[in-house]
Order: structure tokens, then C-alpha cells, then sequence
């Protein structure tokens, strides 16, 4: 028993190494160029000894690796869920804006018209049709019997169909609607 109470009071201690690496060590376990490394430097990648002037420069690796996966983290958050980041939201908001402001101008100079518009003047134009074409037996019925040969009933309804067609033609169509 005495044994296993001499086990017990034995004390592990484990404390960490830090592992220090040079530039091109830390290039290669960060997986990158030692151009995208120095980039990195530049922008805060933490170190223990800066290099330059044959002194070479010294990086605790797991700093730096924590350094990295943070900077990677913020980076995608800058990304919003639709894979945009805020300065492209913030362009496509303007250039949304613009549009908008464009047609806007188009409505009040009549160059734009809304669709509901157009819709109701084209329902109005084919009714007319419609009622012109379905009238045409009764305008000329009288006259087809008066006809010799078929080439006079051709062209008979053939200018009737056309009269019928041409009223479509005529017709300012948003203005119409616009008046009523």
C-alpha cells in the first residue's frame, strides 16, 4: 500500500513547449507562400524575433496557427449568408437604388409605363378587336351575297379584316388608360 500512496503523491506535470519556427517552417505547417507569409506579417501575424539584416525571423507556431484560424474566422463573417460580402450588399444596394430612381424618371417622363397599365390597355384594344372581327358577318353578309365570284368575297373580307385590325394600330394604348 505504501507503493500506491508514493504513486498518488507523484505530481505529472505537463506544461507546454512553445515550438519556435523560422520563416519558411511556418510557411510550409501554415500551408502557404512565403510571400503570403510576409502579407500576413505585415498585417499582424504575431512573432517572437523579427528577421532582416541576416537575423532570421522566429514564430511561436502555435500563435501563429491561432493567429491564422482567427483571421480566416473573421474574414468569413465579413461574408453574409448569401455569399456576399458588405461592400458588394452595399453595391448592389446602389446600384438597386439607382435603378429604381431611373425608372422612376422613365415613369414621370413617359418613357416607363407599369405593367398593370399596359395590361389593362391591351385588354381594352383586344376587346375592340374581338367585337370588330365578330361584327364583320353582320356588317357584310348582305354585300357576300352580292358577290359574282369568290375572289370578291376574298377581298371583301379581307378589307373588313383589316379595317377591324387597323383600329388596333391607331389607338395610343397608355394613354387611353392613363385618361380614363
Amino acid at each position: 500500500m505504501a507503493a500506491d500512496s508514493k504513486k498518488k503523491e507523484k505530481k505529472i506535470e505537463c506544461t507546454p513547449k512553445r515550438q519556435i519556427v523560422d520563416l519558411n517552417t511556418l510557411a510550409l505547417a501554415l500551408s502557404m507562400s512565403v510571400p503570403t507569409l510576409r502579407a500576413r506579417i505585415r498585417e499582424g501575424m504575431p512573432c517572437v524575433e523579427e528577421g532582416g539584416r541576416g537575423k532570421s525571423w522566429e514564430f511561436d507556431l502555435a500563435d501563429c496557427i491561432q493567429w491564422n484560424t482567427q483571421r480566416e474566422v473573421n474574414r468569413s463573417a465579413a461574408v453574409l449568408d448569401d455569399g456576399m460580402t458588405k461592400s458588394q450588399l452595399e453595391m448592389e444596394a446602389l446600384r438597386l437604388k439607382v435603378q429604381r430612381e431611373r425608372l422612376e424618371v422613365g415613369k414621370l417622363t413617359g418613357e416607363v409605363a407599369l405593367l398593370e397599365e399596359v395590361e389593362r390597355a391591351l385588354t381594352t384594344v383586344f376587346v375592340e378587336v374581338r367585337q370588330a372581327m365578330l361584327s364583320i358577318p353582320d356588317r357584310i353578309g348582305g354585300r357576300v351575297l352580292a358577290c359574282d365570284d369568290v375572289i370578291s368575297v376574298k377581298e371583301l373580307l379581307e378589307s373588313e379584316i383589316d379595317a377591324a385590325l387597323s383600329s388596333m394600330c391607331e389607338q395610343d394604348l397608355l394613354n387611353e388608360v392613363v385618361d380614363e
